[in-house]
């Protein structure tokens, strides 16, 4: 018999106050992780630059309950204008549906258009576009841009 602790996730602004758990949950992500959230190789970013983050518009995940409580376990990004989306969801929490609350969520707060820079390879990004799509939380994607593997869409509410 396993005896598995319920966990929830509530999803709240980000504050200053979670810089030193940003850091850990990019320590947890993979490289693949981060590369497809910053699409870039050098890993996770510097702390300046995630510090910025952590503004209006960002909004984490974080576990409740069981052995993971008080974890930040993803965050995401909506700035400027038009938004543009970002989102990064560490590696053990990845397919559980953490990455679409966390869009429902951007496209909620959204007014008008979002765009999308997704490398076309990113499958879960993908998936969690075609997800809110066929919910009717986002309607169609244009594609804006393509340059090299990346690809810029802009989704309408």
């Amino acid at each position: 018999m396993l005896d598995i602790e319920p966990v929830v996730v509530t999803v709240r602004a980000a504050t200053a106050a979670d810089l030193d758990e940003v850091l850990a949950m990019h320590r947890r992500c993979s490289r693949e992780s981060l590369y497809r959230r910053y699409v870039s190789g050098a890993g996770t970013p510097p702390v300046v630059l995630l510090a910025g983050l952590l503004s209006a518009g960002t909004v984490v995940a974080v576990a409740t309950g069981g052995a993971q409580d008080g974890r930040l376990v993803a965050m995401a990004s909506l700035a400027g204008d038009p938004a543009e989306a970002a989102i990064l969801v560490e590696d053990a929490w990845q397919r559980r549906g953490v990455g679409t609350l966390l869009a429902r969520r951007l496209a909620g707060a959204a007014r008008g258009k979002i765009l999308v820079h997704v490398l076309a390879g990113n499958q879960p990004a993908t998936r969690t576009i075609r997800r809110l799509q066929s919910d009717g939380t986002l309607s169609a994607a244009t594609l804006i841009d393509r340059d090299g593997p990346l690809v810029t869409l802009a989704l309408e509410k």
